[in-house]
């Protein structure tokens, strides 16, 4: 280690990726917990990760700034196609050294929505580098598109040698992650030696979506989390633009009333985005502008007059540019007159300071950092102590993450390297359902280090857990470098679930799942179907059969907590006061969570293969277990009394068939499943809603 070489530099930068799933374009960026992996090549990392953070602290030595102007523009073009944008793009300002322009259009195609069809952006792109060209000469550096949310940058071409590490990446927050019509995209890189993460999301819509537009903002974070625990934080400098979609606060005359009369400051303290950060539920982390133009939406197209329409939406900043980073100065928050959209667009110029390393005082403090280590390191033998070698988790739940910390002291005199390594004979250090962070470290003497232990019981873990295979129980083994080892005992408790289980399993308990003796149930008295099951089509039937948007908009995570505790515990639903989206979303999750689908993985083959044929398909069913059939009937049952309300609800056939086939037909290997096989399962599932024939009852 005697110089930092760029083969070191990347492997800080590259922890981003371009990591969609088996092909799916709509979750990437996923943070994979460790599980307990044992990596001999990452604890050989370990005096790098230490080294690289005191080269962080000595950066100011070997930086140099040169400022570079970045220009971001968002448009909800509602669904128009572009005509010139040079009444955006263009400025009489010095030309910007990039360009990130977010672009969002409404696109409800089923096969849009699910399989990333990127043709209606092919026009976008092209009018907007044919504005760009009119500025100066620019490089199309990357554009991501999720359905109808688009991100193009651009570079003037001088700066082209000077990016690497690009990736980017995309995260659907739309009912069950699996509709693409809300979330966002994002892309990474170094722009010389600064690293830069910009994103362009579209949150849910409505004035009363608050929480869940919150919700948005934190899953989309969440998704975009990545290796190495990389986030977007984890950059000098990041941009958020997009259709945010928050709204004022007040009655329409009276907003209307202050806009005419220019008074933006009595609008801005009513703003609901600024509320949401004040009170750090939303966008706490990230600075904006101050706001000098008229609200931004929601226009008649084509005109200056604001809607006109029977539902006179109330006019709003929905399109934002918000930021954070040191050394940025922002030159100027603007709106521009183009007409042919509900919403303006936006723009927002910037000053950033753009770091570039001097390689030969960067190195002369690298070898001074590690001849300083390597003094330490030869001293002596290394000593530490460890807080607790008990660790309990009481009462843990399906989904919901318990933590706990332990706390490893450097004692000796020397450096303490640690990590975590695998009992005998085994390759992972920890039970899959425990999360290490760190798994390995360094730690200084007389210093101490915090290590955060993390139980999650998930679809994967839960059906061992729910069916008395699994105990919380484990042992973990830490040993230091040329040193002892250290055992940890972890011990705990398990609510039961009806999520994570099985149709067999909880046909069998009449009462509530969570107050019953762990093990397998006793009952000799079984239910036709989960009561669970009846529970929550029985409410949507009762309280949401007219909601337009069932099963098309997410439903918010405390809310289905709070039912996913009513279900386990057999409470009354009527201490559920929360949305009907929420319910909705809770019987995808709950027949997300089976471990086996209502269509055995064993008969998953064979679905596919009788997809065309509707008596093919309904000849198939003949050989479910009796409880998988008493479900499927329930539920087309249910779906086909739902399209009879679509007048009200707005749902048809194939989008109904589209986002329960995502449940009902669960391929064994669901990373590998193709676009046909996607096409086959709608189909499926279509053939019974469609069909003038009902399914015979059982």
């Amino acid at each position: 280690m005697d110089e930092l070489t760029n083969t070191q530099l990347d492997r800080r930068e590259s922890a981003l990726g371009d990591l969609d799933e088996g092909g799916n374009p709509l979750v990437s960026f996923a943070k994979s917990r460790n599980g307990g992996e044992y990596d001999p090549s990452k604890f050989m990392s370990v005096k790098e990760v230490w080294v690289n953070q005191q080269m962080d602290q000595r950066s100011s030595e070997f930086t140099d700034y040169k400022p570079l102007r970045f220009m971001f523009g968002t448009w909800n073009v509602n669904g128009k196609m572009p005509e010139s944008l040079d009444g955006w793009l263009r400025t009489d300002q010095p030309p910007p050294d990039l360009y990130a322009i977010g672009i969002w259009w409404h696109d409800e195609d089923v096969w849009a929505l699910v399989l990333g069809d990127t043709t209606r952006s092919h026009p976008w792109v092209e009018a907007i580098m044919l504005s760009l060209s009119k500025v100066a000469d620019y490089h199309m550096l990357v554009t991501k598109q999720l359905v109808g949310i688009l991100l193009v940058i651009c570079v003037r071409q001088e700066h082209v040698p000077h990016i690497r590490s690009m990736q980017t990446a995309a995260a659907s927050v739309g009912i069950m992650g699996i509709m693409g019509n809300k979330g966002g995209v994002a892309a990474r890189f170094m722009f010389y030696d600064s690293s830069i993460c910009i994103l362009n999301s579209h949150l849910n819509a409505h004035y009363d979506r608050v929480q869940r537009r919150n919700q948005d903002y934190k899953d989309i974070i969440s998704k975009l989390l990545v290796q190495n625990d990389l986030d977007i934080f984890d950059h000098d400098h990041v941009v958020w633009i997009g259709d945010l979609n928050y709204r004022i606060e007040g009655l329409d005359a009276v907003v209307r009333k202050k806009i005419r009369e220019g008074d933006l400051a009595y609008l801005f303290e009513r703003d609901q985005l600024r509320m949401q950060m004040a009170r750090r539920l939303a966008f706490e982390e990230f600075n904006e502008g101050v706001i000098n133009f008229a609200p931004t939406y929601k226009y008649d197209p084509g005109t200056d007059v604001y809607d006109s329409s029977e539902k006179k939406r109330t006019p709003a900043w929905c399109d934002r540019v918000m930021w954070r980073g040191r050394n940025m100065k922002q030159i100027n928050y603007l709106r521009h007159e183009l007409l042919a959209s509900d919403h303006r667009p936006v723009s927002a110029t910037f000053e950033i300071q753009v770091k570039s390393v001097n390689a030969e005082k960067r190195n002369s403090a690298y070898q001074e950092i590690v001849k300083k280590l390597d003094k330490l390191e030869n001293e002596c033998m290394p000593d530490a102590t460890v807080s607790s070698n008990n660790v309990t988790f009481n009462n843990v739940r399906y989904m919901v993450p318990s933590e706990q910390t332990i706390e490893l002291e450097n004692t000796g005199k020397v450096v303490v390297r640690f990590r975590f390594i695998p009992k005998l004979n085994q390759k992972k250090f920890s039970k899959p359902w425990l999360d290490v962070r760190p798994p390995f470290g360094m730690v200084i003497p007389g210093e101490k280090m915090k290590i955060k232990l993390s139980v999650l019981i998930n679809n994967s873990w839960a059906p061992d857990f729910n069916l008395g295979r699994e105990k919380l129980e484990d042992i973990l083994i830490l040993h230091l470098e040329k040193g002892k080892d250290y055992f940890i005992s972890i011990s705990g408790s398990y609510i039961q679930s009806c999520f994570g289980s099985t149709l067999e399993h909880l046909v069998c308990f009449p009462g509530p799942v969570a107050s019953s003796p762990a093990g397998p149930p006793t009952a000799t008295d079984r239910l036709s179907i989960p009561k669970e099951l009846w529970r929550i089509v029985d409410y949507i039937y009762r309280k949401g059969m007219d909601e337009r948007g069932l099963f098309s908009q997410s439903g918010i995570q405390s809310e289905m907590e709070q039912l996913r505790e009513l279900l386990d515990y057999g409470r009354s639903f009527d201490e559920y006061t929360g949305s009907i989206h929420s319910v909705a979303e809770i019987l995808f999750r709950f027949l997300e969570s089976l471990a086996e689908p209502i269509i055995p993985f064993a008969l998953y083959k064979q679905a596919l293969e009788s997809s065309a044929s509707y008596n093919q398909c309904k000849q198939l069913l003949s050989y479910l277990p009796v409880v998988n059939y008493n479900v499927f009937y329930y539920l087309m049952a249910f779906l086909r009394e739902v399209l009879q309300h679509g007048d009200k609800n707005k749902l048809q056939a194939d989008k109904l068939a589209l986002l329960f086939s995502s449940v009902l037909v669960r391929s064994p290997n669901p990373r590998n499943v193709s676009e046909g096989s996607q096409e086959k399962k709608r189909e499926f599932v279509y053939q019974f809603l469609s069909s003038k024939e009902k399914l015979k009852v059982p």
